[in-house]
């Protein structure tokens, strides 16, 4: 059985794909993701998750996604 998880948030930065010694391509992204319920103080915190992404998907996500996109 696998695990699936599934984030939606806001790209900090613009991807940018990188390659590896033997030409595979990677971007690394942090995503920041909103909690869906608010802290004591009444506000919505935010955490900031790293996430690698590997060849075909790292280079459609440079593509088409930059800075402050939905994913």
């Amino acid at each position: 059985m696998l695990n699936n998880l599934v984030l939606v948030g806001r790209l900090v930065e613009t991807p940018v794909v990188k390659l590896l010694e033997n030409g595979q391509p990677y971007a690394s992204i942090t995503l920041a993701v909103v909690r869906g319920y608010k802290n004591v103080e009444g506000d919505y915190d935010t955490d900031f998750i790293r996430c690698t992404l590997w060849e075909g998907i790292a280079e459609a996500t440079a593509e088409y996604c930059k800075k402050g996109s939905v994913i």
